[in-house]
């Protein structure tokens, strides 16, 4: 199963894609102008995510949040890479961006959902 869901338009453009690797859920996150490799987050068992991040990156505030809410949503283990990147982004680009990426989560959810009750 690979997926492909989009939130947003030009720059504050994200998107997820996701592939199971058994019944586990691999997920990544990008977007922006320069999408890449910017966090990692783990999240199985306990429901707290173990999450990595690469130098003066800021790409964990998307992964960990979307690794716990995927795992407490399906109870699987999960894995999610994030990678969004605006040149010079302003707060309010932030601000568009994590919008997006939440909303791509959640979409992702409803079908994940929707999926396992058919």
């Amino acid at each position: 199963m690979l997926k492909f869901i989009e939130s947003g338009e030009g720059r504050h453009r994200v998107y997820l894609e996701v592939m199971m690797a058994g019944s586990d859920i691999v997920v990544y996150i990008g977007g922006g102008e320069k999408p890449h490799i910017g966090a990692v987050s783990i999240c199985s068992g306990t429901g707290e995510p173990l999450t990595f991040s690469l130098p003066n990156h800021k790409d964990y505030l998307v992964s960990h949040k979307a690794a716990q809410a995927i795992f407490k949503e399906t109870g699987r283990n999960t894995l999610v890479i994030a990678g969004i990147h605006v040149d010079d982004a302003s707060e309010e680009d932030i601000l568009e961006l994590l919008k997006n990426s939440e909303e791509c989560v959640r979409k992702f959810k409803a079908g994940f959902v929707r999926a396992q009750t058919a």
